[in-house]
């Protein structure tokens, strides 16, 4: 059996814990209790129900966006992934999120289809729409006669009263509500607006979670339609404010985020008439100037003159074309004498170079019969050498070559006693075996 350190089982369990996916990102229910605010920043404290409990920190980065102030026995849901801390072998739970569990089992669906929809895409910025600059056809799907659609009213009348606006009341809260915004949405999207805001005012989690049903969440991300949401109040965040091109706190920051205001439009119209008014000004002065002074030109006193000087410069290309159709006629006659006389040279010439290649090849032919001559008896000479210098020549003198294992021997010293050898003469060949070796010599 293997001992092992404590560091080392307490690291093992550390990373079986953090790459198991189940304890991962996972949401737990419980009640607060030992609740320490640390002057980091951090949370500590202990999350319990009726059967067990365990430890929890939340840190500074995550503690600081919470929307309440935990106390010891709350109930609470936290988003949070489990691990092991090291230097006290204690397992706890890193918690990412934290919210009131007064809403119980609602916030936990809806924590379930955020992770959902965000999986598949629904939420990416590549997806959302751009809203045109100057929005004049806008559709509003809000509860009938609700305050939230008084309240954009209010808002379009005070901020862009050109834009004309449809009203669609939808139900905002209820059965059957999702489906009707849905269907209405549907519509809406096939009428050619500029944009579309969805919109109702606050109230519970229960209240607005008809903006959490996944087939609105899927409705508005297939809209070819912009569209914008103002639902609840500031920090009331759903589903569908995830999914849509622009997300307001309130209805009435859907109609300032979307629009410009009309009291800086005017402004900027009356900055540009200004500027427009002094180009305009300062061209007509302009103009007024280039007309004086088309007014003192010698034309407009004495028409004749354009006429006299358009006279003039015809005559002058009278003469500058008599001029040129003289000096072409000699350049044709010099360019003719000058051919003639570049072909007789080149006929010269060429006579020329045809004798001399006529001696060259007269030369070449002699010298080529010569070299032939000279290289057959070369050929002849090498070949008697190699007649008197062959084996055969030398066998025929009486002399022998001697071998062992198809190689001519040179020295003794490669022959030991029992050698068979082999002898050959002029005419045979002859087979031997090693009997003697005397003073170097056989």
């Amino acid at each position: 059996m293997r001992t092992v350190s404590v560091y080392d089982l307490v690291h093992y369990l550390k990373n079986t814990l953090d790459s198991d996916k189940r304890i991962q990102n996972i949401l737990v229910s419980g009640e607060i209790s030992n609740l320490t605010n640390h002057f980091s920043g951090h949370l500590y404290f202990t999350l319990k129900d009726d059967k067990a409990k365990i430890s929890c920190v939340m840190f500074r980065s995550s503690a600081s966006k919470l929307l309440f102030i935990p106390k010891n026995g709350d109930h609470v849901v936290i988003r949070c992934n489990i691990s092991v801390f090291e230097a006290t072998g204690q397992m706890q739970a890193y918690a990412l999120e934290m919210k009131p569990d007064g809403i119980g089992e609602l916030y936990l669906r809806y924590e379930e289809l955020k992770r959902k929809l965000a999986d598949a895409g629904y939420f990416s910025e590549e997806h959302k729409i751009k809203v045109t600059s100057y929005p004049m056809h806008v559709a509003i799907l809000c509860g009938d006669r609700s305050a939230a659609l008084s309240d954009i009213m209010t808002c379009f009348k005070r901020r862009w009263p050109i834009c004309h606006y449809d009203i669609y009341p939808v139900l905002v809260q209820g059965e059957g509500s999702a489906k009707d915004i849905i269907d209405t949405l549907k519509i809406v999207d096939d009428k050619d607006y500029d944009a579309i805001i969805l919109a109702r005012g606050g109230g519970s989690l229960e209240d607005i979670w008809s903006f959490n049903d996944e087939g609105l969440a899927k409705t508005i991300y297939e809209l070819k339609t912009f569209i914008v949401t103002g639902i609840g109040h500031e920090q009331d965040f759903t589903i569908a404010d995830f999914v849509a091109d622009l997300r307001a706190p309130t209805p009435t920051a859907a109609v300032e985020l979307i629009t410009p205001n009309i009291k800086d439009i005017l402004v900027d119209i009356k900055d540009y008439h200004k500027r427009l008014k002094v180009a305009f000004d300062r061209r007509l002065k302009s103009a007024k100037t280039d007309l004086e002074t088309i007014k003192g030109s010698i034309i407009f006193k004495e028409p004749s003159y354009i006429i006299k000087k358009q006279a003039q410069y015809f005559d002058n290309l009278s003469l500058r074309m008599i001029n040129h159709e003289v000096r072409l006629k000699d350049m044709n006659k010099q360019i003719s004498l000058k051919i003639i006389s570049i072909a007789h040279a080149l006929h010269l010439r060429l006579d020329r170079v045809t004798n001399l290649l006529e001696n060259k090849e007269e030369l070449m032919k002699r010298v080529i019969d010569q070299r032939k001559i000279d290289k057959e008896l070369l050929l002849k000479r090498y070949e008697t050498l190699l007649r008197a210098y062959s084996h055969e020549k030398t066998l025929e003198r009486g002399f022998s070559i001697v071998m062992k294992d198809d190689k001519v021997l040179k020295d003794v010293s490669d022959l030991k006693i029992q050698d068979e050898i082999e002898i050959r003469l002029y005419k045979g060949t002859l087979k031997a075996e090693i009997k003697e070796i005397k003073d170097g010599k056989v």
